[in-house]
């Protein structure tokens, strides 16, 4: 469970760093909704892009907490190696940061 936990959170700092990343090219305001044709109809401060973090954090935990929760449940919480199901979960914060690094690109580049 360690190791699954640490996995898990070492995600929020790639997100974290790319956040910094695109906040030192990103304008003063960012395009934060769009409509069709990649046009923005509503502008926000670049800081909104920590919004992100704050999802990945979220979701993160909750999933730490759940796979806690059923490994509690089926009396697996001392063991050690990660489990087949908990391999499916750590692809859910890779597609959520590959996701956030591509949104967040089209946000600054408005």
């Amino acid at each position: 469970m360690k190791k699954f936990k640490f996995l898990i959170r070492s995600s929020y700092l790639f997100v974290l760093l790319e956040i910094f990343y695109y906040l030192r090219i990103a304008p003063q305001v960012i395009g934060t909704h769009f409509v069709s044709d990649n046009i923005p109809d509503s502008f926000g401060n670049k800081y909104q892009l920590f919004l992100w973090e704050l999802l990945i954090l979220i979701m993160g935990e909750s999933i730490i907490l759940i796979e806690k929760n059923w490994r509690v449940k089926n009396k697996l919480d001392n063991l050690p190696e990660l489990l087949p199901r908990e391999y499916r979960l750590l692809i859910v914060p890779v597609v959520i940061i590959i996701m956030a690094g591509f949104i967040m690109f089209q946000q600054i580049s408005v």
